[in-house]
């Protein structure tokens, strides 16, 4: 699974995944702006088990002591204007 921290300021975000994952991630994305560009936007969310999905981890993949777990993460596409 994919997991998603911030740093302790909420100023850096990191995603941490095998490349099968990272791969899955980025088709997800590609489906994400196909349907924007089809319907103007389109969003898609991704959450931890402990937020109802299945998508990413909430185990800690990066540094425990400065990282923390980002349960639910929403992405947006937009058509061009």
């Amino acid at each position: 699974m994919l997991s998603v921290e911030k740093d302790k300021d909420a100023e850096q975000i990191y995603i941490h995944g095998s490349p099968e994952q990272l791969r899955w991630l980025a088709n997800r994305l590609v489906a994400i702006a196909k349907e924007a560009e089809k319907y103007g936007q389109a969003h898609d969310h991704f959450m931890t088990e402990d937020w109802g999905g299945n998508e990413l981890t909430n185990e800690l993949m990066g540094n425990s002591e400065s990282h923390a777990i980002i349960n639910h993460l929403i992405v947006y596409g937009h058509a061009s204007k």
